[in-house]
């Protein structure tokens, strides 16, 4: 089939406050940590309600900051900021939209149908499409409006590459024996989409989206994450009740951005949330940063605190001895005869201890690998059950106690 990014026109949900946000802050109907009043979530405007997520609680928040609206993605707040600027002047809020470049129809190279690949913004013009009194409150929270991924993760990128909007390629060249024959220039879509001071505000909410908002659950020990979450009820049937659209878009590394990422979940299985995505995005995230990571010499210093000498595993003397020689690593000689040994290092020694066996009682296999503690159980008449990997930390009978042949024993590795 076609290409979701390209082809899934869905109302995008919150993850179009940030563009509500761009476009109210650059016409100065806003700053920030203008605050608005959200109550327990429940706003009405001409006989429809305006809904906050966490509406049912009956929680009473008070006053909402517009970076505390974007935080925890309040669809109060969005309302009351496109209401307060242009309520009697929609066209200018479109208006700041085209600014931005969204509405701009863009070619794709791949297979699309009809609308697919486009955005389908509403304007107050549209003799196809009705404006009614609510469209533009609803417009602030991602509905009303119908847009592709591909956008979305352009609208995002557009951030993280300092304001300028380039157009995505999924080729950069086409070669022919190791030869160049054609090569593929970016787009540039919008060379600057707001002012800096409107972007420098922007990249503030959205880090704060992930740092302590409905994105925390993408926050990164390795790296800071900007982005914003979004969640969508799917149209069916002149209705809401297609299920949930949930995604998230954002870049990273923030404070340097190298990458931008879009993911979606269409109809979960479980109870939708955009954190959910956030978490897919941020593990994602770790592991490109992991592959790409480079350290200087200086960052790989070893710890002088650390043991550098191998750790040794409990278990059959003669094979432990004879390779711990052939490494030439100093080993003290057996203070008596013994085929299973414990081992212990200091001063830059392996000291062997004998490992006291009784037959009809449980041996201690801790600290053993899984051959020797498994065939040591199993020669003493025990059955095995084996967890994990590495080495025994933890056997289900105490070492001592009587063996009951036949009978099974728990081990597990770590």
């Amino acid at each position: 089939g076609n290409p979701n990014a390209f082809s899934y026109m869905n109302e995008p949900g919150s993850t179009f406050k940030t563009v509500t946000a761009m476009v109210a802050l650059d016409d100065g109907v806003i700053t920030p940590t203008d605050s608005f009043y959200v109550g327990n979530g429940l706003f009405q405007y001409n006989k429809r309600w305006v809904r906050d997520h966490y509406w049912r609680r009956g929680q009473d928040r008070g006053y909402l900051t517009v970076e505390e609206g974007i935080a925890i993605s309040s669809n109060v707040v969005m309302s009351k900021v496109v209401l307060k600027g242009y309520e009697g002047n929609p066209k200018q809020f479109v208006a700041g939209i085209d600014r931005i470049g969204l509405r701009k129809p863009l070619t794709w190279d791949v297979p699309l149908n009809g609308i697919e690949g486009t955005s389908s913004i509403r304007f107050p013009d549209d003799k196809t499409n009705y404006w009614s009194k609510t469209t533009l409150p609803w417009m602030s929270f991602g509905y009303e409006t119908q847009i592709p991924p591909i956008y979305m993760l352009m609208f995002y990128n557009g951030i993280a590459n300092n304001g300028k909007m380039i157009k995505p390629f999924l080729v950069k060249e086409f070669t022919k024996n190791g030869k160049r024959v054609k090569e593929f220039e970016a787009e540039v879509i919008t060379p600057q989409m707001c002012k800096e001071s409107t972007l420098a505000e922007v990249k503030d909410m959205l880090l704060g989206v992930v740092e302590e908002g409905t994105g925390k659950m993408g926050k990164s020990d390795l790296f800071p994450i900007a982005g914003k979450t979004g969640t969508a009820l799917i149209a069916s049937g002149g209705g809401y009740g297609g299920g949930s659209y949930i995604s998230f878009c954002g870049y990273f590394p923030a404070d340097d951005p190298q990458y931008t990422c879009f993911i979606g979940i269409r109809k979960p299985q479980t109870m939708a949330y955009g954190w959910q995505t956030a978490i897919v995005l941020k593990n994602i995230a770790e592991q490109i940063y992991i592959r790409n990571a480079r350290l200087s010499p200086e960052e790989c210093r070893v710890d002088s605190t650390l043991q550098k000498m191998p750790v040794v595993k409990n278990g059959f003397w003669e094979n432990n001895h004879v390779l711990m020689r052939k490494l030439n690593l100093a080993v003290e000689e057996l203070p008596q005869q013994a085929e299973w040994v414990n081992w212990s290092y200091a001063d830059d020694t392996y000291r062997p201890n004998p490992l006291p066996r009784k037959e009809g009682l449980v041996p201690d296999v801790t600290g053993m690998g899984a051959r020797d503690a498994v065939y040591l159980l199993e020669k003493s008449g025990l059955r095995v059950n084996l967890t994990g990997a590495g080495k025994v930390v933890a056997q289900s009978f105490l070492p001592g106690q009587k063996i009951i042949r036949g009978t099974t024993i728990s081990i597990t590795l770590q």
